[in-house]
């Protein structure tokens, strides 16, 4: 996992991300936008890679809360919601590991089935 990152989820089986305040939109993305789904994950990371490999200059995500912009310059979230608005900044490999990270951790059965363990009565949805 990448530096100083906690991923787990709530009472309420939702994932949740902390990290070093400097990263705090990061992490709100991952909460809001990304969430549980792998699918987003996934074509964030072929966007990534399609700017890599030149086939594209940019590619932009809009999510719930968040607007992503990633170029060969790297990556630039920007909250939609809030005044002013929240930018963070990092480079394409830094922000590819951090959807690896988020990815494998929401795939991660063991982690799901400890929270519907733990919280019978509350479980996720199935």
């Amino acid at each position: 996992m990448a530096r100083n990152h906690k991923f787990y989820f709530n009472e309420h089986g939702s994932p949740c991300a902390r990290g070093p305040y400097s990263e705090k939109t990061l992490m709100a993305f991952l909460e809001n936008d990304v969430q549980g789904d792998d699918h987003i994950c996934h074509d964030l990371m072929e966007d990534i890679t399609a700017i890599e490999d030149e086939s594209a200059e940019s590619r932009e995500f809009i999510g719930n809360a968040h607007s992503v912009t990633l170029s060969k310059d790297g990556v630039v979230i920007e909250t939609q919601h809030t005044d002013p608005v929240e930018t963070y900044t990092t480079v394409l490999k830094h922000f590819r590991e951090i959807l690896e990270d988020w990815e494998a951790f929401i795939l991660d059965d063991d982690d799901a089935d400890d929270y519907a363990s733990e919280y019978p009565d509350d479980a996720p949805y199935t």
